[in-house]
């Protein structure tokens, strides 16, 4: 008798993968099994009616309850997830089932690690820290946030409803990113607003507050050629890709910075404040009372 899986993996972030003790499944038969998984993952222990699955993994396809597109990728799915798990079901054991339930289906989801899950702990968890001034805890979450964060969310499925989550989690990403870039501000920590900046971009390439802490953390250490190339940098990709160009603010502290204004002067977070948002709004940075 097959003996059960002591731990059950499943990585969203940046590729897609179903892992049983660490040996990924290496082939998934053509079809909508693994749709149908990813699609329930974010619906754990929820009746999901088969309309709602048809409108989902077959857009803009007619079906009638006769329809056996369904069946066969419940059946194959059913087979993928079974195999490997066994008969025999501990109750400490992790669970990772499909089971048919009146109107639809329910994927019974016990113990299995699952990475965007993981992540949206770290970020619900951060943000209560956040909330009662508990800026140490905050900034560990989050950092714990962005390390599990490996890629966008099912970056190869083209569904609306993957395309509404992977957006979803990346706002979130942009948020954690904000208060660690914060964090590093408020402790006049250089090479970390550099780190997270850097992160931010990779995830939203025209993030110009961003460009502007660049820019201000290289005028500040006379780099001036840096700030030079960061600028070129933000106008070019806004120029390309979004056909405008950077904003009033970000000219502004550009030619200041290249004047060299901010050279060798000490920057706490009230000019950091001051500088990208001269106007008064509201900014990534929070200056403390």
């Amino acid at each position: 008798m097959a003996t059960r899986s002591s731990r059950i993996s499943v990585s969203t972030f940046g590729t897609f993968e179903l892992a049983f003790d660490d040996r990924p499944v290496q082939r998934w038969q053509a079809g909508k099994a693994r749709n149908l998984l990813q699609f329930l993952l974010l619906r754990p222990g929820r009746i999901v009616s088969r309309d709602m699955l048809y409108e989902s993994l077959w857009p803009g396809v007619p079906w009638s309850g006769g329809s056996s597109s369904l069946k066969v990728a419940a059946h194959m799915l059913r087979n993928v997830l079974e195999q490997p798990q066994g008969e025999r079901r501990p109750a400490e054991a992790p669970t990772l089932r499909l089971l048919t339930r009146g109107p639809g289906y329910l994927l019974e989801v016990e113990g299995v690690e699952v990475d965007f899950e993981t992540f949206i702990h770290h970020v619900d968890t951060a943000h209560a820290a956040q909330l009662r001034n508990d800026r140490a805890a905050a900034a560990r979450h989050y950092r714990q946030a962005a390390w599990a964060y490996h890629g966008d969310f099912l970056p190869d499925v083209a569904y609306e409803w993957a395309a509404a989550h992977r957006e979803w989690l990346r706002s979130r990403l942009l948020c954690a990113l904000a208060f660690l870039t914060e964090t590093t501000i408020l402790r006049r920590d250089h090479v970390g607003v550099i780190r997270w900046c850097q992160r931010m971009l990779e995830v939203e390439p025209f993030h110009e507050e961003a460009y502007r802490l660049l820019m201000l953390v290289h005028a500040h250490l006379g780099q001036l050629t840096q700030v030079r190339r960061w600028y070129g940098l933000c106008a070019h990709r806004l120029r390309d890709h979004l056909q405008t160009a950077p904003d009033p603010t970000t000219q502004r502290l550009y030619a200041r910075a290249i004047g060299g204004e901010f050279t060798g002067h000490p920057i706490d977070a009230r000019v950091w404040q001051r500088e990208l948002h001269p106007t008064g709004h509201a900014s990534l940075l929070r200056t403390p009372a």
